[in-house]
């Protein structure tokens, strides 16, 4: 039979994304309201609440992932550019286990796909930006464009192929030459 095991609540607003690391026992969980909860994943028990932008509610939480057993917590989110009236840019947060900022990096395109796996992640935009960075640090190690916008990324098992669809209807197949996109 099925049925709802457990149920994760505290968010005031529509929940976003969600990751989670049976190794770490742990759910995060990000939020219209621009919050990010984290629980324990056996017993659903509150750990702590991230407030990645000053307002959160100026900031839509997109992307929330945990990066290998390091347990570095990767956030990307949408806010209001300060620049330009009714144009938003991605922010790309790193948090340590323990809830504590690490760094803050603002990314020249509105972030569409995250994909992290290991110590890399790569993150795709609007106008077909493709970065590849370090989890521990956010260092972009490598970059493309692409000549349209990103929708979703992959990477398959042994890493080096990257899987690219885009918003003219396409999928890439990105080969890395050199070493694999991401280490497993």
């Amino acid at each position: 039979s099925s049925g709802i095991n457990a149920e994760y609540g505290g968010h005031n607003s529509e929940v976003t994304c969600v990751a989670l690391s049976a190794e770490l026992d742990l759910v995060v969980s990000g939020s219209r309201e621009g919050v990010l909860l984290l629980h324990t994943l056996k017993m659903g028990t509150y750990v702590r609440t991230l407030r990645p932008h000053n307002p959160p509610s100026a900031m839509i939480v997109t992307f929330v992932g945990i990066a290998g057993t390091t347990g570095n917590i990767i956030v990307t989110g949408n806010v209001p550019s300060s620049t330009t009236k009714g144009l938003l840019h991605s922010v790309l947060y790193l948090y340590t286990v323990n809830g504590k900022l690490v760094k803050r990096v603002k990314l020249e395109d509105v972030t569409t796909a995250v994909y992290v796996e290991g110590d890399r992640m790569v993150v795709g935009g609007v106008s077909g930006s493709l970065e590849i960075r370090c989890t521990n640090s956010l260092a972009t190690k490598h970059k493309l464009r692409l000549k349209s916008g990103v929708i979703s990324i992959s990477i398959d098992p042994r890493g080096q192929h990257l899987f690219v669809t885009t918003s003219d209807g396409k999928m890439l197949i990105i080969t890395s030459t050199a070493k694999p996109f991401i280490k497993k």
